[in-house]
């Protein structure tokens, strides 16, 4: 299984901050997180264009995952995703 980790805005939504899945890519895991936790989940990981929100990071094994592609990123057993907010302000 596949253990994914959740910043405190998007675990006040599905109310946890980790949970497990089977996949083997990130988007996957994205759709059995989103069937999971119904439509308010998937308004927080998807901008109405059906893109990745654009305020999110995402990282599998520690591992900045960058580019047009990442949905694709294969994961596997034991791997760990964690999805993180950017924050910016000043």
């Amino acid at each position: 299984m596949v253990r994914i980790i959740f910043p405190s805005i998007i675990s006040r939504v599905n109310k946890e901050s980790e949970t497990e899945v089977s996949a083997d890519t990130l988007h996957e895991a994205i759709s059995k997180l989103v069937d999971k936790y119904g439509e308010p989940f998937k308004k927080m990981i998807f901008e109405e264009s059906g893109e990745l929100n654009r305020y999110l990071t995402f990282y599998v094994k520690g591992r900045y995952l960058t580019g047009a592609d990442i949905m694709e990123t294969k994961i596997g057993i034991d791997d760990e995703v964690v999805i993180m907010v950017i924050i910016g302000g000043g």
